[in-house]
Protein backbone atom coordinates (compact mmCIF):
# COMPACT_ATOMS: atom_id res chain seq x y z
CA UNK A 1 0.00 0.00 0.00
CA UNK A 2 1.40 3.61 -0.63
CA UNK A 3 2.93 5.89 1.38
CA UNK A 4 0.01 8.76 0.25
CA UNK A 5 -2.60 6.96 2.05
CA UNK A 6 -3.77 8.41 5.51
CA UNK A 7 -2.57 6.07 8.39
CA UNK A 8 -5.55 6.86 10.29
CA UNK A 9 -8.21 5.57 8.12
CA UNK A 10 -6.22 1.57 7.80
CA UNK A 11 -8.29 0.43 10.82
CA UNK A 12 -11.16 1.19 8.55
CA UNK A 13 -10.33 -0.98 5.54
CA UNK A 14 -11.01 -4.34 7.25
CA UNK A 15 -14.70 -3.82 7.97
CA UNK A 16 -15.07 -2.29 4.31
CA UNK A 17 -14.57 -5.52 3.23
CA UNK A 18 -17.13 -7.51 5.87
CA UNK A 19 -19.61 -4.78 4.44
CA UNK A 20 -19.18 -6.11 0.94
CA UNK A 21 -19.28 -9.76 0.94
CA UNK A 22 -23.04 -9.73 -0.25
CA UNK A 23 -22.54 -6.56 -2.20
CA UNK A 24 -22.42 -8.37 -5.73
CA UNK A 25 -24.20 -11.52 -4.84
CA UNK A 26 -27.34 -9.63 -3.88
CA UNK A 27 -27.24 -7.70 -6.69
CA UNK A 28 -27.28 -10.70 -8.81
CA UNK A 29 -29.61 -12.74 -7.49
CA UNK A 30 -32.64 -10.44 -7.05
CA UNK A 31 -33.17 -9.73 -10.57
CA UNK A 32 -32.74 -13.87 -11.66
CA UNK A 33 -35.06 -14.53 -8.34
CA UNK A 34 -38.08 -11.93 -9.33
CA UNK A 35 -37.45 -13.38 -13.05
CA UNK A 36 -37.79 -16.52 -12.46
CA UNK A 37 -39.44 -17.72 -8.77
CA UNK A 38 -41.93 -14.85 -9.22
CA UNK A 39 -42.51 -14.04 -12.91
CA UNK A 40 -41.86 -10.66 -12.21
CA UNK A 41 -42.38 -8.67 -15.52
CA UNK A 42 -39.77 -5.61 -16.56
CA UNK A 43 -41.93 -2.80 -14.26
CA UNK A 44 -41.96 -4.97 -11.41
CA UNK A 45 -38.44 -5.84 -11.89
CA UNK A 46 -37.30 -2.03 -11.96
CA UNK A 47 -39.75 -1.56 -8.77
CA UNK A 48 -37.39 -3.57 -6.61
CA UNK A 49 -33.99 -1.80 -8.31
CA UNK A 50 -35.88 1.80 -7.33
CA UNK A 51 -36.65 1.00 -3.97
CA UNK A 52 -33.40 0.14 -3.44
CA UNK A 53 -32.36 3.06 -4.84
CA UNK A 54 -34.71 5.22 -2.56
CA UNK A 55 -33.33 3.89 0.49
CA UNK A 56 -30.01 5.21 -0.64
CA UNK A 57 -31.08 8.49 -1.61
CA UNK A 58 -32.99 8.33 2.00
CA UNK A 59 -29.83 7.76 3.83
CA UNK A 60 -28.64 11.00 2.02
CA UNK A 61 -31.58 12.82 2.75
CA UNK A 62 -31.63 12.35 6.31
CA UNK A 63 -28.02 11.95 7.44
CA UNK A 64 -25.61 14.31 5.50
CA UNK A 65 -25.51 16.88 7.40
CA UNK A 66 -25.09 15.13 10.65
CA UNK A 67 -22.35 13.00 8.95
CA UNK A 68 -19.81 16.75 8.49
CA UNK A 69 -19.24 16.30 12.36
CA UNK A 70 -17.01 13.59 13.40
CA UNK A 71 -18.84 13.24 16.99
CA UNK A 72 -22.10 11.59 14.74
CA UNK A 73 -20.11 9.03 12.52
CA UNK A 74 -19.27 6.28 14.51
CA UNK A 75 -23.39 5.69 16.17
CA UNK A 76 -24.61 6.69 12.72
CA UNK A 77 -22.27 3.83 11.12
CA UNK A 78 -23.19 1.14 13.35
CA UNK A 79 -26.91 2.57 13.26
CA UNK A 80 -26.50 1.84 8.96
CA UNK A 81 -24.74 -1.86 9.68
CA UNK A 82 -27.66 -2.71 11.70
CA UNK A 83 -30.35 -1.80 9.24
CA UNK A 84 -28.31 -3.88 6.74
CA UNK A 85 -28.92 -6.58 8.78
CA UNK A 86 -32.18 -6.87 9.54
CA UNK A 87 -32.77 -6.06 5.52
CA UNK A 88 -30.32 -9.34 4.46
CA UNK A 89 -32.86 -11.65 7.29
CA UNK A 90 -35.42 -10.09 5.39
CA UNK A 91 -33.85 -10.77 2.01
CA UNK A 92 -33.42 -14.51 2.59
CA UNK A 93 -37.19 -15.07 4.14
CA UNK A 94 -38.33 -13.39 1.53
CA UNK A 95 -37.10 -16.35 -1.18
CA UNK A 96 -37.78 -18.89 1.49
CA UNK A 97 -41.50 -18.11 1.47
CA UNK A 98 -41.77 -16.49 -2.09
CA UNK A 99 -42.99 -13.02 -1.18
CA UNK A 100 -42.40 -10.40 -3.73
CA UNK A 101 -43.40 -7.49 -0.91
CA UNK A 102 -40.95 -9.08 1.68
CA UNK A 103 -38.63 -8.62 -1.50
CA UNK A 104 -39.41 -5.37 -1.98
CA UNK A 105 -39.12 -4.08 2.06
CA UNK A 106 -35.76 -5.93 2.01
CA UNK A 107 -34.16 -4.22 -1.19
CA UNK A 108 -35.40 -0.85 0.62
CA UNK A 109 -33.70 -1.86 3.77
CA UNK A 110 -30.65 -2.58 2.23
CA UNK A 111 -30.50 0.65 0.25
CA UNK A 112 -30.48 2.53 3.07
CA UNK A 113 -28.30 0.75 5.14
CA UNK A 114 -25.61 0.34 2.59
CA UNK A 115 -26.17 4.04 1.83
CA UNK A 116 -25.43 5.84 5.36
CA UNK A 117 -22.55 3.28 5.82
CA UNK A 118 -20.50 4.52 2.76
CA UNK A 119 -21.74 7.96 3.06
CA UNK A 120 -19.94 8.20 6.52
CA UNK A 121 -17.10 6.40 5.06
CA UNK A 122 -16.87 8.45 1.55
CA UNK A 123 -16.63 11.60 4.10
CA UNK A 124 -13.88 10.10 6.62
CA UNK A 125 -11.94 8.82 3.59
CA UNK A 126 -11.89 12.54 1.21
CA UNK A 127 -11.64 14.47 4.87
CA UNK A 128 -8.33 12.73 5.45
CA UNK A 129 -6.75 12.72 2.19
CA UNK A 130 -5.50 15.39 0.11
CA UNK A 131 -6.32 16.36 -3.38
CA UNK A 132 -3.67 15.72 -5.55
CA UNK A 133 -4.28 11.84 -4.41
CA UNK A 134 -7.66 11.41 -3.32
CA UNK A 135 -8.78 9.53 -6.25
CA UNK A 136 -6.51 6.93 -5.54
CA UNK A 137 -7.41 6.94 -1.83
CA UNK A 138 -10.74 6.68 -2.73
CA UNK A 139 -9.99 3.57 -4.81
CA UNK A 140 -7.98 2.06 -1.79
CA UNK A 141 -11.48 2.29 -0.32
CA UNK A 142 -12.96 0.33 -3.35
CA UNK A 143 -10.13 -2.25 -3.72
CA UNK A 144 -11.28 -3.27 -0.19
CA UNK A 145 -14.79 -3.58 -1.55
CA UNK A 146 -13.87 -5.83 -4.50
CA UNK A 147 -11.67 -8.12 -1.91
CA UNK A 148 -14.63 -8.36 0.52
CA UNK A 149 -17.11 -9.14 -2.78
CA UNK A 150 -14.87 -12.12 -4.31
CA UNK A 151 -14.72 -13.71 -0.64
CA UNK A 152 -18.28 -13.72 -0.47
CA UNK A 153 -19.13 -14.12 -4.17
CA UNK A 154 -17.14 -17.68 -4.26
CA UNK A 155 -18.61 -18.46 -0.56
CA UNK A 156 -22.33 -17.88 -1.72
CA UNK A 157 -22.04 -19.22 -5.51
CA UNK A 158 -20.17 -22.19 -4.26
CA UNK A 159 -22.72 -22.81 -1.38
CA UNK A 160 -25.56 -22.49 -4.42
CA UNK A 161 -23.34 -24.94 -6.52
CA UNK A 162 -23.02 -27.53 -3.94
CA UNK A 163 -26.78 -27.19 -2.55
CA UNK A 164 -27.77 -27.92 -6.54
CA UNK A 165 -26.02 -30.77 -6.61
CA UNK A 166 -27.44 -32.80 -3.19
CA UNK A 167 -30.56 -30.76 -4.10
CA UNK A 168 -30.82 -28.86 -0.74
CA UNK A 169 -33.60 -27.10 0.46
CA UNK A 170 -33.68 -23.17 -0.37
CA UNK A 171 -33.27 -22.77 3.17
CA UNK A 172 -29.85 -23.77 3.14
CA UNK A 173 -29.22 -22.87 -0.85
CA UNK A 174 -29.29 -18.94 0.59
CA UNK A 175 -27.95 -19.27 3.99
CA UNK A 176 -25.27 -17.15 2.54
CA UNK A 177 -27.76 -14.27 3.54
CA UNK A 178 -27.38 -15.04 6.95
CA UNK A 179 -23.74 -15.30 6.93
CA UNK A 180 -23.75 -11.99 5.29
CA UNK A 181 -26.04 -10.28 8.14
CA UNK A 182 -23.84 -11.24 10.77
CA UNK A 183 -20.29 -9.97 9.08
CA UNK A 184 -22.47 -6.46 8.20
CA UNK A 185 -22.62 -6.23 12.02
CA UNK A 186 -18.90 -7.00 12.71
CA UNK A 187 -18.16 -4.25 10.57
CA UNK A 188 -20.03 -2.29 12.27
CA UNK A 189 -18.98 -2.68 15.55
CA UNK A 190 -15.70 -2.38 13.76
CA UNK A 191 -16.23 1.22 12.22
CA UNK A 192 -17.74 1.99 15.45
CA UNK A 193 -14.11 1.47 17.44
CA UNK A 194 -12.07 2.85 14.25
CA UNK A 195 -14.28 6.18 13.71
CA UNK A 196 -14.61 7.30 17.40
CA UNK A 197 -10.65 6.84 18.28
CA UNK A 198 -10.27 9.21 14.40
CA UNK A 199 -12.82 11.38 15.77
CA UNK A 200 -11.09 11.89 19.51
CA UNK A 201 -8.22 13.28 17.41
CA UNK A 202 -9.18 15.30 14.93
CA UNK A 203 -10.27 18.84 15.51
CA UNK A 204 -13.99 19.49 15.25
CA UNK A 205 -14.75 21.60 12.78
CA UNK A 206 -17.97 24.13 13.27
CA UNK A 207 -19.37 23.68 9.69
CA UNK A 208 -21.99 26.50 10.41
CA UNK A 209 -19.07 28.78 9.67
CA UNK A 210 -17.52 27.21 6.85
CA UNK A 211 -18.55 27.90 3.47
CA UNK A 212 -21.36 26.33 1.86
CA UNK A 213 -21.13 24.55 -1.53
CA UNK A 214 -21.52 26.90 -4.41
CA UNK A 215 -23.88 26.04 -7.11
CA UNK A 216 -20.86 27.38 -9.86
CA UNK A 217 -21.31 26.18 -13.96
CA UNK A 218 -18.81 23.15 -12.42
CA UNK A 219 -21.01 22.02 -9.46
CA UNK A 220 -24.34 22.12 -11.27
CA UNK A 221 -22.83 20.04 -13.93
CA UNK A 222 -21.24 17.64 -12.00
CA UNK A 223 -24.89 16.98 -10.05
CA UNK A 224 -26.55 16.95 -13.17
CA UNK A 225 -23.83 14.62 -15.14
CA UNK A 226 -24.51 12.44 -11.47
CA UNK A 227 -27.91 12.47 -12.51
CA UNK A 228 -27.72 11.69 -16.30
CA UNK A 229 -25.18 8.92 -15.56
CA UNK A 230 -26.79 6.92 -12.73
CA UNK A 231 -30.13 6.98 -14.27
CA UNK A 232 -28.43 5.63 -17.94
CA UNK A 233 -26.60 2.90 -15.92
CA UNK A 234 -29.47 1.97 -13.88
CA UNK A 235 -31.41 1.60 -17.52
CA UNK A 236 -29.36 -1.18 -17.73
CA UNK A 237 -29.06 -3.10 -14.01
CA UNK A 238 -32.10 -4.49 -13.39
CA UNK A 239 -32.17 -6.45 -17.41
CA UNK A 240 -28.81 -7.39 -18.04
CA UNK A 241 -28.79 -10.89 -16.52
CA UNK A 242 -32.09 -11.32 -17.72
CA UNK A 243 -31.19 -10.28 -21.35
CA UNK A 244 -27.89 -13.00 -21.65
CA UNK A 245 -29.95 -15.60 -19.90
CA UNK A 246 -32.45 -14.77 -23.19
CA UNK A 247 -30.02 -14.50 -25.62
CA UNK A 248 -26.98 -16.39 -24.86
CA UNK A 249 -29.19 -19.28 -24.15
CA UNK A 250 -27.90 -19.78 -20.58
CA UNK A 251 -29.68 -21.88 -18.27
CA UNK A 252 -27.32 -22.46 -15.15
CA UNK A 253 -26.94 -19.60 -12.69
CA UNK A 254 -23.88 -20.22 -12.06
CA UNK A 255 -22.19 -20.51 -15.51
CA UNK A 256 -23.78 -17.01 -15.86
CA UNK A 257 -21.78 -16.00 -12.71
CA UNK A 258 -18.45 -17.40 -13.39
CA UNK A 259 -18.59 -14.92 -16.60
CA UNK A 260 -20.25 -11.88 -14.47
CA UNK A 261 -18.48 -12.24 -11.33
CA UNK A 262 -14.92 -10.53 -12.53
CA UNK A 263 -16.29 -7.93 -13.29
CA UNK A 264 -17.03 -6.34 -9.96
CA UNK A 265 -14.09 -7.69 -8.19
CA UNK A 266 -11.35 -6.96 -11.22
CA UNK A 267 -12.54 -3.30 -11.40
CA UNK A 268 -12.21 -3.05 -7.70
CA UNK A 269 -8.90 -4.20 -7.34
CA UNK A 270 -7.47 -2.37 -10.03
CA UNK A 271 -9.44 0.75 -8.30
CA UNK A 272 -6.13 2.00 -6.21
CA UNK A 273 -4.25 1.89 -10.09
CA UNK A 274 -7.14 3.62 -11.99
CA UNK A 275 -7.45 6.55 -9.10
CA UNK A 276 -3.68 7.38 -9.00
CA UNK A 277 -3.64 7.20 -12.80
CA UNK A 278 -6.82 9.88 -12.83
CA UNK A 279 -5.53 12.33 -10.28
CA UNK A 280 -2.54 12.85 -13.26
CA UNK A 281 -4.94 13.58 -16.06
CA UNK A 282 -7.65 16.49 -16.49
CA UNK A 283 -10.69 15.56 -15.18
CA UNK A 284 -13.04 16.38 -17.78
CA UNK A 285 -11.07 14.72 -20.31
CA UNK A 286 -10.89 11.97 -18.33
CA UNK A 287 -14.64 11.74 -17.82
CA UNK A 288 -15.36 12.33 -21.49
CA UNK A 289 -13.19 9.56 -22.85
CA UNK A 290 -14.34 7.19 -20.27
CA UNK A 291 -18.13 7.86 -21.42
CA UNK A 292 -17.03 7.12 -25.31
CA UNK A 293 -15.40 3.96 -23.95
CA UNK A 294 -18.27 3.22 -22.09
CA UNK A 295 -20.74 3.28 -24.74
CA UNK A 296 -18.63 1.29 -27.55
CA UNK A 297 -18.49 -0.79 -24.73
CA UNK A 298 -21.98 -1.55 -24.11
CA UNK A 299 -22.85 -1.44 -27.96
CA UNK A 300 -19.96 -4.11 -28.45
CA UNK A 301 -22.27 -6.18 -25.76
CA UNK A 302 -25.08 -6.02 -27.52
CA UNK A 303 -23.52 -7.60 -31.08
CA UNK A 304 -21.54 -10.56 -28.99
CA UNK A 305 -22.74 -14.03 -28.68
CA UNK A 306 -19.84 -15.78 -26.66
CA UNK A 307 -20.65 -15.26 -22.57
CA UNK A 308 -16.76 -14.40 -22.36
CA UNK A 309 -15.84 -12.69 -24.27
CA UNK A 310 -19.07 -10.62 -22.45
CA UNK A 311 -17.29 -11.10 -19.51
CA UNK A 312 -14.00 -9.34 -20.79
CA UNK A 313 -16.48 -6.25 -21.73
CA UNK A 314 -18.00 -6.16 -18.18
CA UNK A 315 -14.24 -5.71 -16.63
CA UNK A 316 -13.65 -2.86 -19.33
CA UNK A 317 -17.19 -1.17 -18.19
CA UNK A 318 -16.83 -1.59 -14.47
CA UNK A 319 -13.22 -0.24 -14.57
CA UNK A 320 -14.70 2.83 -16.54
CA UNK A 321 -17.55 2.77 -14.30
CA UNK A 322 -15.08 2.85 -11.05
CA UNK A 323 -12.84 5.35 -12.19
CA UNK A 324 -15.21 7.99 -13.30
CA UNK A 325 -17.34 7.72 -9.84
CA UNK A 326 -13.24 8.23 -8.15
CA UNK A 327 -12.90 11.14 -10.58
CA UNK A 328 -16.46 12.58 -9.87
CA UNK A 329 -15.99 12.00 -6.06
CA UNK A 330 -12.74 13.80 -5.88
CA UNK A 331 -14.50 17.05 -7.90
CA UNK A 332 -17.11 17.12 -5.82
CA UNK A 333 -15.50 16.66 -2.24
CA UNK A 334 -12.84 19.55 -3.18
CA UNK A 335 -15.82 22.02 -4.36
CA UNK A 336 -17.87 20.72 -0.85
CA UNK A 337 -14.67 22.41 1.29
CA UNK A 338 -15.17 21.30 4.50
CA UNK A 339 -18.80 20.21 3.96
CA UNK A 340 -17.93 17.11 2.47
CA UNK A 341 -20.74 14.97 4.29
CA UNK A 342 -23.48 17.67 2.71
CA UNK A 343 -21.95 17.20 -0.30
CA UNK A 344 -21.38 13.40 -0.73
CA UNK A 345 -24.99 13.35 0.36
CA UNK A 346 -26.31 15.64 -1.90
CA UNK A 347 -24.71 13.75 -4.53
CA UNK A 348 -26.07 10.30 -3.05
CA UNK A 349 -29.66 12.22 -2.99
CA UNK A 350 -29.16 13.13 -6.76
CA UNK A 351 -27.54 9.76 -7.60
CA UNK A 352 -30.23 7.96 -6.47
CA UNK A 353 -33.09 10.14 -7.71
CA UNK A 354 -31.79 9.05 -11.20
CA UNK A 355 -31.33 5.35 -9.90
CA UNK A 356 -35.15 5.14 -8.89
CA UNK A 357 -35.96 6.90 -12.28
CA UNK A 358 -33.59 4.27 -14.33
CA UNK A 359 -35.28 1.04 -13.80
CA UNK A 360 -38.69 2.27 -14.22
CA UNK A 361 -37.74 3.66 -17.75
CA UNK A 362 -35.75 0.67 -18.63
CA UNK A 363 -38.59 -1.47 -17.92
CA UNK A 364 -41.07 1.29 -20.17
CA UNK A 365 -38.38 0.44 -22.75
CA UNK A 366 -38.00 -2.68 -22.46
CA UNK A 367 -41.51 -3.51 -22.59
CA UNK A 368 -42.25 -1.08 -25.66
CA UNK A 369 -39.24 -2.02 -27.69
CA UNK A 370 -37.64 -5.35 -26.39
CA UNK A 371 -35.32 -6.51 -24.58
CA UNK A 372 -32.54 -3.90 -26.52
CA UNK A 373 -34.41 -1.17 -25.84
CA UNK A 374 -33.08 0.41 -22.02
CA UNK A 375 -29.60 -0.67 -23.67
CA UNK A 376 -29.52 1.53 -26.82
CA UNK A 377 -31.06 4.45 -24.28
CA UNK A 378 -27.79 4.01 -22.10
CA UNK A 379 -25.59 4.22 -25.41
CA UNK A 380 -26.90 7.36 -26.38
CA UNK A 381 -26.99 8.98 -23.30
CA UNK A 382 -23.40 8.08 -22.68
CA UNK A 383 -22.37 9.22 -25.91
CA UNK A 384 -24.24 13.18 -24.53
CA UNK A 385 -22.64 13.57 -21.46
CA UNK A 386 -18.93 12.71 -23.12
CA UNK A 387 -19.37 15.63 -25.56
CA UNK A 388 -20.71 17.88 -22.15
CA UNK A 389 -17.33 17.24 -20.92
CA UNK A 390 -15.39 18.60 -23.67
CA UNK A 391 -17.87 21.36 -24.61
CA UNK A 392 -18.92 22.24 -20.58
CA UNK A 393 -17.06 20.60 -18.27
CA UNK A 394 -13.45 20.78 -19.43
CA UNK A 395 -13.66 24.45 -20.22
CA UNK A 396 -14.77 25.52 -16.92
CA UNK A 397 -12.08 23.62 -14.84
CA UNK A 398 -9.60 25.51 -16.88
CA UNK A 399 -11.36 29.08 -16.10
CA UNK A 400 -12.17 27.53 -12.44
CA UNK A 401 -9.36 29.77 -9.58
CA UNK A 402 -10.78 26.62 -7.29
CA UNK A 403 -9.13 24.22 -9.55
CA UNK A 404 -6.87 25.74 -11.70
CA UNK A 405 -4.21 24.95 -8.91
CA UNK A 406 -5.36 21.64 -7.90
CA UNK A 407 -5.84 19.76 -11.19
CA UNK A 408 -3.11 18.39 -12.82
CA UNK A 409 -3.59 18.90 -17.00
CA UNK A 410 -1.83 17.14 -19.23
CA UNK A 411 -3.46 18.81 -22.45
Amino acid sequence: MKSNFPNSLRPLLAPIRLDALGSFFVGFLIPIIAHQQFSANGWEMGILFSLQAVGTGCSALLFSKKVNKWSNRARLILIGAIIKMVAYILLYIAIIISSYKLMVMSTFGLGLGSGLFWLVYKTCFAQLSVFDNRAEVLGIASKQVGIGIMWGSCFAFSLISVAEYLALPPTMTYISLVVFSIASVIAGVKSYKAISVIASQEVMVDTSQVDRIKFTIITVFLFSMIFVGQLSGSLVAPFLEVYLLEHLKVTNIVELSMAYIPRGIISMLLAPKLGRYADNINSAIYLGVAGITGAFTTWLMLQSSSLWHISVLFIIDASIIMSSGLVLAKLISEAAGENKGSAFGLQGFISNFGAISGPLIGGLFWQMQGSRGPFMFSISTEIVLALCCFSILLPALRNSGQFSKAIKSNT
